[in-house]
């Protein structure tokens, strides 16, 4: 899906109070490169850009560590230009309140109608992202939830109900094995942890499927000389969810009270490519080559996004020259395309620095 950013961009961000900025004003063109030392702030604003344009936190982030400390308050806006014509946007979050405002056109509106009315969303490459083949499964649902989240606005209370209802079961748990409860009470909770977990599967479903149709269009960024297979790893019978799960927990249910934990769902699956059939890449390939296939992941996710929800993206590339070599990041620039993007680097790299294009802002 491509498209013209002289009609479709964000051009402005206003950090009233956001982190280390306060009062602080930015112009945005369609490449935009944030340099300065470690400690200026430059991953504030890309958090802040995540932040209005998503509505919500970045990956790894709450709203409690978005607000100055000194002041509480967090208040930021922007201005996005869709077909020449501006719309202005805000969101504050108090401490002692706890709670998110939306404001558009200096009216108050829900997160909802705000993601409708914002015709972009923000996808953020860090540098961790590059590493998760070799990290916690924990970041690799993550990985997939975070697209989820961009593409599907109602997918947040998917996931809290979700967690809610296993941290109920859990709780439940503990509570037989300490005799407080009977186990015939557990029948209940094992039903609604089921219909959560079905809901949570309709959503992981859609896009991991999308993510094996598409997943061969990677090897060519290894110049095909592997075939890859996107496997999705899950206790759970995905053609018969309802049935498989009670099975499971009706087999298990001793071991569950006696730890107190639920060892089945979305919470505990997990991904890995494959290469040449039946060999995990991050067991074979090298680390670089499993950048690659992170990077090809990343645009696959993207693609998602961008089908799923009808919007475009921006691009967020924070410090990614850390952890990645100019030829994977000169890989990530040519893919954005036409796309809008920001990047945070301490160093600009030789194959950006003659490139008109781009809009250097010292931090």
């Amino acid at each position: 899906m491509k498209y013209n950013l002289t009609i479709l961009m964000l051009t402005s961000l206003t950090l009233d109070s956001f982190k280390n900025h306060v009062n602080r004003v930015f112009s945005w063109g369609e490449k935009n490169i944030l340099t300065g030392p470690n400690g200026s702030g430059k991953t504030n604003i890309l958090e802040a850009i995540y932040l209005f344009v998503n509505g919500i936190p970045a990956p790894e982030r709450v709203f409690l560590q978005l607000v100055p400390t000194d002041s509480g308050i967090l208040s930021i806006g922007g201005e996005f230009l869709k077909n020449n014509l501006p719309y202005n946007g805000r969101i504050g979050y108090t401490k002692e309140e706890g709670k998110v405002h939306f404001l558009s056109q200096e009216s108050v509106i829900t997160r909802t109608r705000h993601l409708e009315l914002l015709p972009i969303r923000a996808v953020l490459f860090s540098p961790m992202e590059m590493n998760i083949l070799y990290l916690g499964p924990s970041l690799r649902r993550d990985f997939l939830d975070e697209a989820l989240l961009l593409a599907y606005p109602e997918f947040g209370k998917i996931k809290r109900e979700y967690h809610l209802a296993l941290k109920n079961r859990n709780s439940l748990l503990k509570q037989i094995r300490e005799g407080t409860s009977t186990r015939e009470t557990l029948s209940l909770w094992d039903t609604l942890f089921i219909e959560r977990a079905k809901s949570y599967y309709f959503y992981r479903e859609k896009l991991t499927r999308f993510i094996k149709e598409h997943f061969s269009s990677i090897e060519k960024l290894l110049e095909g000389k592997y075939t890859l297979v996107f496997e999705y790893i899950t206790k759970t019978n995905l053609e018969n969810i309802e049935s498989s799960m009670m099975q499971y927990l009706q087999e298990n249910k001793e071991r569950d009270i006696m730890t107190g934990h639920t060892y089945i769902g979305p919470h505990l699956d997990d991904f890995q490519c494959i290469i040449s059939g039946n060999i995990p890449s991050q067991t074979y390939l090298s680390r670089g080559e499993n950048k690659t296939i992170l990077i090809g992941l990343k645009y696959i996710l993207i693609e998602f996004i961008e089908n799923t929800s009808k919007k475009e993206t921006i691009l967020l590339l924070d410090d990614l020259f850390s952890e990645l070599d100019f030829e994977h990041i000169e890989s990530i620039v040519v893919h954005a395309g036409n796309r809008q993007l920001f990047i945070t680097t301490q160093n600009i790299p030789n194959f950006l620095i003659d490139k008109r294009e781009y809009i250097l802002y010292k931090v």
